[in-house]
This record gives C-alpha cells, sequence and structure tokens, in this order.
C-alpha cells in the first residue's frame, strides 16, 4: 500500500528537527559503474562501483532553518550527523549519517506575491546506518 509523505518523513541535520520547513526530502543513491572493458572483451563490460549518497531538500524559509543550516553553509567542509526518517505505517525505516553530512548547493530563493523559498543538498559520505523499528 502506498504511504503520503505527509506526517510521514522526518528530516533532522545536527540534531534539529527540519521536517517542518521541508516539503520535498528527495533520498537518492546513485552507483557509478566502472568501465571494465578489455581488448578481449566482445562488447561494453562493467562493474558496480561506489554509491553516491545525497538527500535533496527544500522548502518555505524560516529564521530558525537558515539559523540550523547556513552556518554550515557557510563554512563549506563541516560534517554533521543527519538522518531522514520514512514511516510506512506498521515500521519505520531511518538512514542516519553519523557526523558525514555536508550541506551543499544551498540557496534562498524569492519572488513578488511568494513564499521565500529555499533548497539544498545534504551531500553524504559513506554508507548509512539503516535501521528498521
Amino acid at each position: 500500500m502506498a504511504t503520503k509523505a505527509n506526517g510521514n518523513v522526518v528530516v533532522t541535520y545536527n540534531s534539529v528537527n527540519i521536517t517542518a520547513y521541508c516539503d520535498q526530502a528527495d533520498l537518492s543513491a546513485a552507483v557509478e559503474r566502472l568501465d571494465t572493458t578489455n581488448l578481449a572483451s566482445t562488447a561494453k563490460e562493467s562493474t558496480a562501483g561506489d554509491t553516491e549518497w545525497t538527500i535533496a531538500i527544500g522548502g518555505q524559509w524560516a529564521t530558525a532553518l537558515d539559523t540550523a543550516l547556513a552556518p554550515d553553509a557557510v563554512t563549506p567542509g563541516t560534517a554533521r550527523t543527519a538522518s531522514l526518517a520514512l514511516d510506512g505505517g506498521a515500521q519505520t525505516v531511518t538512514y542516519t549519517w553519523t557526523s558525514k553530512a555536508e550541506i551543499q548547493d544551498y540557496s534562498v530563493n524569492s519572488a513578488t506575491g511568494d513564499f521565500i523559498k529555499w533548497s539544498g543538498t545534504l551531500a553524504l559520505s559513506g554508507a548509512p546506518t539503516r535501521a528498521v523499528a
């Protein structure tokens, strides 16, 4: 059965719950492909490489959100703990990166007659700890 995102997703960064400022939290695990083709190959060959984990986040901007994210966006390389919890009804799956998340591509956008919006990416180092409860 499909699960609605509203109320079933929790995003934390540096122990701060930023869920109320998010209208998106997209988890991505992009696996690179390494070319292993050689002169004896009869077609292109490849093998799985490393996985690049990211969480694209964004929503309506607020001072409290800026206080939680902007200092680390201004100081690249600051690694914090981040987690994404997805509640499927009967169980919750939580992905956590301990001291391995950095703010990347932080932007604040505004237009006349609209809410101030923000977006960014949590660049994640290494594999997450995955817990099901």
